[in-house]
């Protein structure tokens, strides 16, 4: 079985349309959602609509809390930002995202989007040092995580982590086979808001009968994408930002 794993849709119709359509290409049966699929762009209903039946599993990232519950972020331009993209949605959706866990288990591989200490910090696996002390508190052979909307993967093997670098060909993939015996914390990459100076939508294919991890990016129409921002009352920067694949907010 393949499965799509995403992370960071972040309301991005045009993102998310081209990464179905490249999973399909590939045979990919299903989703894996590692939240934030609302926020930071105009279109968060019919990116659900879109994602819910595709779902194998799914938990909830930063922007679901936050629509729930404001004081997740405390900044009034996001909160403001939440209020539109609550408008935008049925009840039936917010309802979905109520139940959302934190984390959840498929296949054996550990599901979140932040840390493991999620529900009381949004922390980011960014670094080294940050992976190894997820490695410490996991026992799974694959955990998948996304927030920092960067591709990455960090590896335990022989009581070490390391930083494997993420090189995409020409095609867009990159190709890595997971040995017995090696640990991994994967982040897909973000679908609709990459910050890794790249504006292709990111996504991976992971197979776990063969652990074999696909890393992809998808080419889409970003300059559509950034006119809708402006939907959520965010400023111009964050089209520019969506534009270039860089960070609007600098982290």
């Amino acid at each position: 079985m393949l499965a799509a794993i995403l992370a960071d849709v972040h309301a991005n119709l045009e993102a998310l349309q081209a990464v179905l359509e490249d999973m399909e290409v590939h045979g990919a049966s299903g989703i894996i959602g590692l939240g934030d699929y609302i926020g930071f762009n105009g279109n968060p209903a019919e990116c659900l609509a879109l994602l819910r039946p595709k779902f194998l599993a799914a938990v909830r990232g930063n922007h679901e809390a936050a629509l729930l519950d404001r004081s997740v972020f405390g900044i009034p331009m996001y909160n403001s930002m939440m209020d539109r993209t609550e408008d935008m949605l049925p009840p039936q959706d917010i309802a979905w995202i109520r139940r959302l866990p934190h984390h959840a288990r498929w296949e054996n591989c550990l599901l979140g989007h932040a840390t493991p200490e999620a529900p009381k910090r949004w922390g980011r696996i960014a670094n080294v040092n940050e992976a190894a002390k997820v490695f410490a508190a996991v026992q799974e052979r694959v955990s998948f995580f996304g927030h920092t909307h960067r591709a990455s993967v960090f590896r335990f093997r022989h009581g070490k982590v390391d930083q494997i670098p993420v090189c995409y060909d020409a095609r867009g993939d990159f190709t890595l086979h997971l040995p017995r015996g090696e640990r991994f914390l994967i982040n897909p990459g973000s679908v609709g808001q990459p910050r890794d100076m790249n504006w292709r939508a990111a996504y991976a294919l992971f197979c776990p009968e063969t652990f074999t991890l696909h890393l992809r990016r998808v080419p889409y129409n970003v300059e559509q994408a950034g006119t809708k921002i402006a939907r959520t009352g965010l400023p111009d920067s964050f089209a520019r930002a969506l534009l270039h694949g860089s960070s609007p907010t600098g982290d």
